[in-house]
């Protein structure tokens, strides 16, 4: 029988959430995550230690408690995963920010989210600098020494490494409790902060046990401030003591590398990227020999990708449907119906109910009969932060949630997709709501009404185009109103054409709205872009 003896750190725990503590029993020596950038490798007790530290820092030198919020503007990391786990120890809400987005963004999130600290990697110092001119943050935290010429931060490896690497004070928290807040776009402009709670992370991973194993090895490139990067599959396998493989963001040679050196168990990428592979010279002696399954969401797979894959690399696709607020993976399609079943989202995970109903009246629809899709069960959300008006109606009478999206199911109860929710479109795999455009397009003094809808594009599979009417009299380009985005929106937000018309009179309802579908007829397909607007 073997001597090994569990180390008293081992058993000491903060809370019954406290995951890493919890595999530093299980699982200390296993491999937990590897940082690809930086070559660094932690096993679960490295990992679990890191965590401590970055807790104890919060603790006792920042006074962070139950319930502050700690954000992070920062590329993927092995700090990012730190920050992460030091967060949920001390019962904090871990709430990260896309590195995309500009200042001017930026500050309506963190003036919302109202946080105690926000941590920052280099690269991104320029925009931290024009972002600490607009909020009040009271700690800012470099994660590394370059970063420092934003004024007044501290440096993380002198904070953390200096910390303890015993458990912090211990935290009561519950399933209910948040464990972070993710933002997703709003039909009004402003984002909105959905609660991720311990209750959806835990039935989350229940469903993905249905794909992933103990022990699987994950290469994750996502980015970490979106449910895909960070919720999806990567804390589930923390959990299950898998190995994560993080890159710091999506790049071929390097994606193609990590996979021939970690040998993943499974893969994730949205189409266009998988394209990407696809045209990639080193496409064909890329080894997929220890991948049980590729996995793919965000909008339908394209045949000629399932079939590329399925006949060079004999791997078969896993196609899916999430949301933040629900899940985040809510429907799954297996890879034995990924052809049969072609532009199915699948069937509904193991712990979510969904239903299809007339949005009018709320009378269920039946087979082949489009309707709004509805969800219940306990991967749906507590609420959206800082928003009661929203958290009233979150859910019908009957404890549903109302997703917007329109659907149907046919005879064996696969689901498929009509439309999405509201007029979203989704660009190299981010979400862009139209009306935070259109907001913007509004204030140009030119334009007197605008409409921004989603075209189809090769290399992003949809990019943004501008539908302009200008004021009586006035002239503009099309480069005139792209530019006039340029600085105040993320780049993937910004349209990439422009059509103008003079009246949006014959795209209007009854009821007065505009039906961007029509738009999209009329000026979804066109490859034609007029340089000067009508004078």
């Amino acid at each position: 029988m073997s001597d090994y003896r569990i180390p008293i750190e081992g058993i000491l725990m903060v809370n019954q959430f406290d995951y890493l503590s919890k595999r530093n029993v299980f699982s200390p020596e296993v491999e937990a995550l590897v940082d690809v950038a930086t070559g660094k490798r932690l096993t679960y007790r490295a990992f679990n230690r890191r965590a401590n530290q970055v807790a104890n820092f919060l603790q006792h030198e920042i006074g962070f408690q139950k319930g502050d919020r700690l954000c992070i503007l920062a590329h993927n990391s092995l700090e990012y995963w730190e920050s992460f786990f030091g967060c949920q120890k001390c019962g904090g809400i871990f709430s990260p920010l896309n590195w995309r987005l500009v200042a001017r963004e930026l500050a309506g999130l963190v003036n919302d989210l109202t946080p105690s600290m926000l941590f920052y990697d280099s690269e991104l110092a320029s925009v931290v600098s024009e972002l600490k001119k607009e909020v009040s943050v009271d700690h800012w935290v470099s994660l590394d020494s370059k970063g420092t010429e934003v004024e007044g931060s501290l440096v993380y490896e002198e904070v953390v490494d200096n910390a303890a690497t015993s458990p912090p004070q211990p935290v009561d928290l519950s399933y209910e409790d948040p464990m972070g807040i993710v933002f997703t776009g709003g039909t009004t402009g402003f984002p909105k902060g959905a609660m991720i709670t311990y209750r959806q992370v835990a039935f989350n991973t229940l469903s993905t046990i249905r794909d992933i194993l103990p022990g699987d090895v994950y290469i994750n490139h996502l980015p970490l401030f979106h449910v895909g990067g960070l919720y999806v599959y990567a804390i589930p396998l923390f959990i299950l003591g898998g190995r994560v493989v993080q890159l710091k963001r999506w790049d071929l040679d390097t994606i193609i590398e990590a996979i021939k050196k970690e040998n993943p168990n499974f893969f994730f990428a949205v189409p266009t990227q998988y394209r990407m592979l696809m045209n990639h010279p080193d496409f064909r002696s890329i080894d997929f020999s220890n991948v049980r399954f590729l996995t793919s969401g965000g909008e339908p797979l394209p045949m000629d990708i399932i079939k590329t894959f399925r006949e060079i690399h004999k791997v078969k696709f896993k196609q899916g449907f999430g949301m933040t607020e629900v899940g985040p993976g809510c429907f799954a399609l297996d890879p034995w119906d990924a052809e049969r079943k072609i532009g199915s989202i699948g069937t509904p995970n193991f712990f979510i109910d969904a239903k299809v109903v007339d949005p009018e009246t709320g009378k269920d629809c039946t087979a082949n009969e489009v309707g709004e899709l509805l969800f219940k069960g306990p991967t749906v959300t507590i609420g959206y932060w800082n928003r009661p008006e929203l958290n009233e109606t979150l859910l019908d009478e009957d404890g549903w949630f109302r997703t917007g999206d329109m659907v149907y199911f046919d005879d064996e109860g696969y689901y498929f997709v009509v439309d999405r929710v509201k007029d979203m479109f989704i660009s190299g795999g981010e979400n862009v709501y139209p009306r935070e455009i259109e907001k913007l397009l509004e204030q140009h003094p030119k334009v007197a009404q605008v409409q921004v809808i989603g075209v189809p594009d090769e290399k992003w599979g949809e990019v943004g185009r501008a539908i302009v009417v200008l004021r009586s009299g006035e002239e503009a380009s099309e480069e005139e109103i792209i530019q006039y985005c340029s600085g105040k929106l993320a780049r993937f937000k910004i349209p990439k054409s422009v059509r103008f018309t003079d009246s949006f009179t014959q795209y209007t309802s009854g009821a007065g709205k505009i039906l961007k579908r029509k738009l999209r007829e009329d000026f979804g397909n066109e490859e034609e872009s007029p340089c000067q607007s009508p004078k």
